[in-house]
């Protein structure tokens, strides 16, 4: 790979895993639109409503492992051909990409390629409010259809479709890729590996293998095979003892490390992330001064004698509507900017130090959220709090992939990413359950996970 270098193939690879990552998050972050659009169809709650956002993060906890197994089993291509095509496994798309790109670069370009990658994930935050604007804030898209009882068809059922698109194109994409060659390697299958290898080198480089490139492949193959462990009957046994030399010297220091950094990250960046766009159109929308007020009490105080009710059994309307998603375009655009600003910085600085001061910077961002009181500053605060630690997962899982060998990448990336969903989980349930009786506590104590994570940080060998 470093031979042949960098080329047209690294560039297909990344632009077909990075439309996967667009349908990762469409069917996570997604819901952070899809949910507060659903209220009144749904008759939620807050607490109802954090419910179903956690649940695309549940459904990825549930079967991760199993798939990191299976990815290593039977392969990267493998997976991600069959979890695309019937869509409801996000889990396989969610870690099996980063996975299969990461064993076509050598360590010179990986964590380049990998943060170019997660890249498409700004494009995806941008892609989701940018139709957004269209089926939910357009007057001429305003419609309602009954279909059965008290179902309706309304736009934001068709939205959710459309988030599928991105993974529609990938899935045609990828049919015309091979599978990884590294992992052919790992199995001993050195025929298939070799055309693999030849294949990439015509198209990056317009030559065939030289005899002695496919000397230096033959000799790869002898060093990469893998010690097989003594297999159970029981799946379950089998599963667990494959995981076991990830918690095992010399992987388990930085492995636990980074699943204690990944759940605080996942905890702030998706947990608070997915209710990005509700708090800032709640904000929006309301329509008295805003001056002098911090951003909690422009979500949850209300200004006495506004409303004077004479009438004891009045019934307020259910409002769904959203002004506009230019808050959450911003996001989007500021998540392409930080991962290209991360690819550059990596040419010039250590990994750890972008990470520290990444993290810094967005608990800095979290405690100042709770004070501002002008608009675009507590915009600028809220936009810096969730994108920064997004980005830093993704850079934290390229770290990750450089430290474990071939045969454990899936598992490890797969379990690492487990605990960003747990932190989601989390994240979510409590802002649900507790932003609007204590909303200031509540971004205090989330704006403290990413100093904790910084720390932590600090011991790792990135």
């Amino acid at each position: 790979m470093e031979q042949i270098g960098f080329g047209k193939v690294h560039c297909y690879i990344m632009l077909t895993l990075g439309l996967l990552q667009m349908l990762t998050i469409h069917e996570t972050m997604g819901m952070g639109i899809i949910a507060p659009s659903a209220v009144c169809d749904l008759r939620m709650s807050l607490v109802q409503l954090s419910t179903i956002t956690a649940a695309a993060f549940l459904g990825i906890i549930c079967s991760s492992y199993f798939w990191g197994y299976i990815t290593d089993k039977m392969g990267r291509r493998w997976i991600l051909l069959h979890t695309i095509s019937i869509s409801i496994f996000v889990a396989g798309p969610s870690f099996v990409a980063v996975t299969y790109l990461s064993e076509f670069c050598n360590k010179q370009i990986l964590a380049r390629a990998v943060t170019h990658m997660y890249m498409f994930t700004g494009f995806a935050m941008f892609y989701c409010p940018s139709w957004a604007t269209l089926f939910l804030s357009s007057s001429f898209m305003d419609f309602e259809l009954a279909l059965v009882g008290r179902l309706t068809f309304r736009p934001w059922r068709l939205l959710g479709c459309l988030f599928m698109l991105p993974g529609v194109i990938a899935l045609v994409l990828l049919l015309h890729m091979p599978e990884s060659p590294k992992f052919l390697f790992m199995i001993g299958d050195t025929k298939r590996a070799l055309a693999v290898m030849d294949w990439i080198s015509i198209k990056n480089t317009g030559l065939p293998l030289s005899a002695d490139q496919v000397e230096l492949m033959q000799k790869f193959q002898e060093s990469s095979d893998v010690r097989r462990h003594k297999r159970s009957s029981n799946l379950m046994q089998t599963m667990l003892n494959d995981a076991m030399p990830l918690f095992r010297k010399p992987y388990v220091g930085f492995y636990v490390g980074s699943c204690s950094v990944m759940f605080s990250l996942g905890l702030v960046a998706n947990g608070l992330g997915i209710w990005f766009t509700a708090m800032r159109n709640r904000s929006n929308m309301r329509l008295d001064s805003k001056a002098d007020m911090t951003f909690c009490k422009i979500l949850f105080s209300t200004r006495p004698n506004d409303i004077e009710d004479s009438e004891p059994d009045l019934i307020v309307a259910c409002n769904d509507g959203f002004i506009g998603f230019n808050d959450s375009l911003i996001l989007g655009l500021t998540y392409i900017i930080l991962y290209n600003i991360c690819w550059f910085m990596l040419f010039f600085l250590p990994r750890k130090a972008m990470f520290i001061a990444a993290l810094v910077i967005s608990s800095s961002c979290g405690f100042a959220l709770i004070f501002v009181t002008d608009r675009w500053l507590q915009l600028f605060c809220f936009v810096l709090f969730i994108s920064l630690p997004g980005v830093v997962i993704s850079l934290l899982g390229g770290a990750l992939l450089e430290f474990v060998p071939t045969y454990l990448r899936a598992k490890a990336l797969c379990i690492s990413l487990m605990w960003c969903r747990w932190g989601a989980v989390v994240g979510t349930t409590i802002v649900g359950i507790y932003v609007e009786k204590s909303c200031e506590m509540t971004i205090l104590v989330i704006a403290i996970f990413p100093m904790l994570s910084a720390s932590i940080e600090g011991f790792l060998p990135l």
